[in-house]
């Protein structure tokens, strides 16, 4: 009989790991993914990939709950005339991997969702060069016609995340200055549109007054955090937008907490 108490009371303060308990939260919705795919052995970093299975089933869920799934654009237009985003997800994806057109755009196109993927310029049609490949393995980054071809088609929009991904507050400033132009001027060439999104890698700089100056001095209209957490809208610009980590575990569970508290688990 005790055996079996403690083992329910252990059951319950357990599942305080998860965020049902706290208050629902009102903000903007940004759910950030890397990787979608599946990922090798040898990986440090899984929490960065997510399978295409749990993925469609992500969308599924944002799908028969009615969430409006939109591009950049249209959060513009969101922003511009401070519409309500109760019913609004912003789906994002980190560097521009080849898994996002292989795994990701499909199911997209299939359910009727748009994307967003945040480009390392210099890695396109080659592969994550900021990693040491003898302690994490390279993955194979999009070519310039994967992306023309999700650009072309609406279901996927792109944005900055720098030219080759460096922590912008420990590179001379010019050299940030540079990374985060650059990267919108060869973008805009490549698309031919404007780029108005960007992230910063690692989260490295967000909240560095300077640096966020460039950014927003740039032309961007939103530029994007790696804290966890929804943003007060409407938005006032004083800080990045905040974003909602998937990680390879969560289930449409952990999803539906992310949305309604703005973290899944909190230990």
């Amino acid at each position: 009989m005790n055996e079996i108490f403690y083992l329910a009371v252990g059951g319950i303060l357990y599942s305080f790991r998860w965020s049902w308990w706290m208050k629902n939260t009102k903000g903007l919705n940004v759910l950030v993914y890397h990787k979608v795919g599946y990922p090798p052995k040898n990986t440090k970093l899984k929490n960065l990939w997510v399978t295409p299975e749990r993925f469609e089933k992500h969308i599924i869920y944002l799908k028969k709950n009615n969430y409006k799934m939109i591009g950049f654009s249209e959060l513009k237009d969101y922003y511009e005339n401070s519409k309500n985003v109760d019913d609004v997800v912003l789906i994002t994806f980190d560097d521009g991997y080849e898994n996002n057109y292989k795994y990701a755009y499909p199911i997209l196109k299939k359910y009727g969702a748009k994307g967003n993927i945040f480009v390392v310029y210099n890695t396109i049609e080659n592969v994550n060069i900021w990693h040491n490949p003898q302690k994490e393995p390279w993955i194979k980054m999009l070519t310039k016609e994967m992306i023309l071809e999700m650009h072309r088609s609406g279901v996927v929009e792109f944005g900055a995340h720098t030219m080759n991904h460096p922590r912008l507050e420990t590179i001379p400033l010019e050299e940030a200055k540079w990374e985060i132009e650059e990267s919108k001027r060869q973008l805009e060439n490549l698309l031919n549109t404007p780029i108005i999104a960007f992230a910063y890698p690692y989260g490295n700089g967000a909240y560095n007054p300077t640096i966020r100056k460039i950014v927003l001095d740039a032309g961007y209209v939103f530029d994007f955090s790696f804290k966890q957490g929804k943003t007060i809208w409407p938005w006032d610009r004083n800080g990045p937008i905040n974003r909602l980590f998937i990680k390879y575990s969560d289930t449409v569970f952990d999803l539906k907490l992310h949305i309604k508290k703005g973290v899944a688990k909190v230990f």
